[in-house]
């Protein structure tokens, strides 16, 4: 994720890093960070920057993404814009980056698809690869309520998968220590208990909604100065930027022990904000930018404008295939 961040090293048995935000209550977390022009404003990182494994796991067996939409307050376009994204990013270009990446040695690439199961209902009950949740942790969430969330979900019907990759996606009413000010979303794992399984190993994002709140946050705005993003929703399309950031760093570092740079940065970090080859478009007669129109559920494309990754081919470079 985005890093913002002060560095902590820790001991283990193989060496591996943490990274630390300062300021709230979220600890020892690799973020991404809110926009800032002096440090994204210069562009990509170039070759010379090296990421390097550390001999930690990578989701490098078929992977799946489950989406918890946690609270009521969404807007009424948002989760189908979310939905539409995960559907059409599977097998794209975009996230086909991430295949560059794996165990090290012979071991096998990260595939460039996963599973995710459309939702067949928008009512509170478990459907395909989404569940929604109602406050069960309510309305003012900290770090150790996020893989409780997602104990309930496991413990409500969606699907237990030790190659899944969780993502709560809170609605704009939930108040998170640090959101916006100090970071736009993160990932990590977890050990959570379940009632029909014990102790489990989860790989999980946060991926808050802003709504209005949090600008610097969305690129459209923050890069490109838009006063309306490529689907008219904010909200989504800042939150499609952060998943395809969040989702390519736990691909890529799960458990934060496998692809970083020798400062911490993960695979995202490294094009933050950057966005390749940009085209405009036009709605209500303003002005916005996307970079990739990706195929929806009900058929027809969307626009999007989502952060390339970090490609690992020769010296690397941000890419969008």
């Amino acid at each position: 994720m985005r890093l913002k961040l002060a560095i902590v090293p820790f001991v283990l048995a193989a060496a591996s890093l943490a990274v630390a935000i300062a300021g709230n209550e979220f600890g020892n977390l690799p973020v991404k960070e809110p926009y800032d022009r002096v440090t994204h404003g210069k562009g990509p990182k170039t070759g010379s920057t090296q990421i390097l494994y550390h001999g930690g796991p990578v989701m490098n067996i078929s992977n799946s993404v489950y989406v918890i939409y946690y609270g009521t307050k969404f807007a009424p376009t948002t989760q189908a814009i979310i939905n539409d994204f995960l559907y059409g990013l599977n097998g794209s270009p975009e996230y086909g980056v991430n295949v560059t990446y794996n165990g090290g040695g012979a071991t096998p690439d990260i595939p460039p698809t996963y599973s995710f199961a459309a939702p067949t209902s928008s009512s509170a009950n478990p459907s395909g690869s989404v569940y929604w949740d109602n406050y069960s942790q309510g309305a003012q969430l900290s770090n150790n309520s996020v893989p409780k969330i997602i104990a309930n979900a496991i413990n409500n019907s969606l699907p237990y998968n030790a190659n899944g990759v969780y993502l709560v996606i809170t609605s704009p009413d939930v108040k998170i220590s640090g959101f916006c000010n100090s970071f736009c979303a993160y990932h990590t794992s977890s050990n959570i208990n379940v009632l029909s399984g014990g102790s489990v190993h989860v790989r999980y994002a946060l991926i808050p909604d802003p709504t209005q709140r949090c600008n610097a946050c969305n690129g459209s705005i923050a890069v490109y100065g838009d006063s309306i993003t490529p689907n008219a929703d904010i909200g989504a399309d800042t939150m499609t930027d952060d998943i395809i950031h969040e989702l390519s760093e736990t691909v890529t570092d799960p458990d934060i022990s496998a692809w970083y740079t020798q400062s911490g940065a993960e695979v995202a970090d490294l094009c933050n904000y950057t966005y390749g080859t940009v085209s405009t478009g036009v709605s209500g007669g303003r002005t916005y930018h996307y970079n990739t129109n990706l195929p929806r559920i009900s058929g027809g494309y969307r626009p999007y404008l989502t952060q390339q990754i970090w490609k690992n081919s020769g010296a690397g470079f941000c890419a969008s295939e």
